[in-house]
């Protein structure tokens, strides 16, 4: 679906003004023909059947009543057609316009008991009339409209163009690090309108409350992270300290072994919140990515770890893919869902597909029903059906979200569950495989 621009205050404005205008130049043009028509119409043809039908009762009374002659109007009376000119040959009764060497010419033609009766107006005066009545005082009404209709456009832009100024310094304003006295600069120049400065005033106020907002979230961020690492490893080693002693009763070796996982997701956790808050920081490390470096290391991971469930794991590759990133960053997304994957899958496959566009994980597990994939990047769904040593669905989307990377999750229940994540800023070059199997690119 093509979504549709949005436009500029300053155009929509202009577009109205022209649209005004060109209504306004429709109208007096309109105006012009029917003033003519109205002349014609109403006045002269309705002039000549009066000035006909007067003739007509003159001559009942005297035959010898002359035909109408003045300055604008002629008739001509003749009693048998062999008498008739050329340019009134052919005119039968009513009215007709009629071009003569003078120029053209309104004819009135009536009969009655055998005489002809014919009343020549002189058209040009029509034109004239038409001008002196219809077209002057539109004319001059045209420019009062004109005049009107810019000096409307004028103040509405003047009005307006706090708004526009003061948009364009809140496009410009990094949330990162919001320089409000520039804002305040460019109010200050808007000229002190009243609503500006309310609208500025809660632009600043709430700028202020995003700018705390994202400082107390670095602050947490990085001091939770730093604080956590320390008891964490302690954990971790204790754990495995535990684990290695001989004399440990299996039950007890289970909850130790619960509690070295937990120490895991916990460290990685703790490993993301820190990543996450360099790259808030502009600190945060990037460099070219190999996705397919990083998904094959996550893959024999998965192998070992979940190699005592009736799993097969397949992988393959259909393009060598590079993207700008952080590689432990690109390994936690990859690697959760991954894992996650063979969590869910009691017995069946796993597979993962590199291509073009982009990462594909499909495992034939438990698969998930629309209520559940509604919900499934919710904290809430994923503590309740936590399964593994995954941080969860919620968090891994954040970073997709955060890198720009689409993330697209189906599933039918019994059936599996299918996620792909678009790199859509990767590069991607075509991997061809030799005679012995083994893959390369295609450079």
């Amino acid at each position: 679906m093509k979504v549709e621009r949005p436009r500029r205050l300053n155009a929509s404005l202009w577009r109205a003004f022209v649209l005004q205008i060109v209504l306004i130049s429709a109208t007096a043009v309109a105006g012009v023909y029917l003033a003519e028509f109205a002349i014609r119409e109403l006045l002269i043809v309705s002039a000549l059947k009066r000035e006909a039908d007067y003739f007509w009762a003159r001559r009942k009374i005297s035959v010898e009543t002359p035909a109408p002659n003045t300055n604008t109007l002629i008739g001509y009376v003749f009693d048998r057609d062999n008498e008739l000119p050329d340019e009134f040959a052919g005119l039968g009764p009513g009215i007709h316009d009629v071009r003569t060497p003078v120029g053209e010419t309104v004819v009135h033609s009536s009969e009655h008991d055998g005489a002809r009766l014919f009343l020549v107006f002189d058209a040009n005066n029509v034109k004239e009339l038409a001008t002196y009545f219809g077209l002057a005082p539109l004319a001059m009404l045209l420019v009062v409209l004109y005049s009107s209709a810019w000096v409307a456009y004028r103040i509405t832009r003047r009005a307006v163009s706090p708004v526009i100024r003061l948009a364009r310094s809140v496009r410009d304003i990094d949330l990162e690090t919001p320089d409000l006295a520039s804002l305040s600069a460019d109010v200050q120049a808007t000229g002190g309108n009243a609503e500006i400065e309310v609208l500025a005033h809660a632009l600043r106020h709430l700028l202020g409350r995003v700018d705390r907002f994202i400082e107390r979230e670095r602050l947490f961020t990085r001091e939770a992270s730093h604080e956590l690492r320390s008891p964490l490893t302690v954990i971790r080693m204790a754990s495995d300290k535990l684990l290695a002693r001989d004399d440990l009763e299996p039950p007890a070796r289970a909850l130790v072994e619960k509690m070295r996982r937990a120490a895991l997701d916990m460290e990685e956790l703790t490993e993301i919140l820190l990543l996450l808050a360099r790259e808030h920081e502009g600190t945060l490390r990037k460099e070219q990515v190999v996705v397919n470096d990083i998904m094959r290391q996550e893959f024999n991971r998965c192998v070992m770890i979940y190699g005592h469930k009736p799993l097969t794991l397949r992988m393959d590759e259909t393009h060598r893919l590079t993207v700008q990133s952080s590689p432990r960053i690109l390994a936690i997304v990859l690697g959760n869902l991954l894992r996650n994957a063979c969590a869910y899958t009691e017995r069946g496959t796993v597979e993962v597909l590199v291509s073009a566009a982009g990462v594909r994980i499909s495992d034939s597990g438990v698969g998930m029903s629309k209520e559940h994939l509604g919900a499934v990047f919710t904290p809430a769904l994923g503590r309740q059906h936590a399964r593994g040593n995954g941080i969860g669905l919620s968090i891994v989307k954040r970073i997709t979200e955060r890198f720009d990377w689409g993330l697209e999750i189906t599933s039918e229940p019994a059936r599996g569950t299918t996620v792909e994540v678009e790199l859509g800023d990767a590069e991607c070059v075509p991997v061809i495989r030799d005679g012995a199997g083994a893959r390369r690119a295609n450079a």
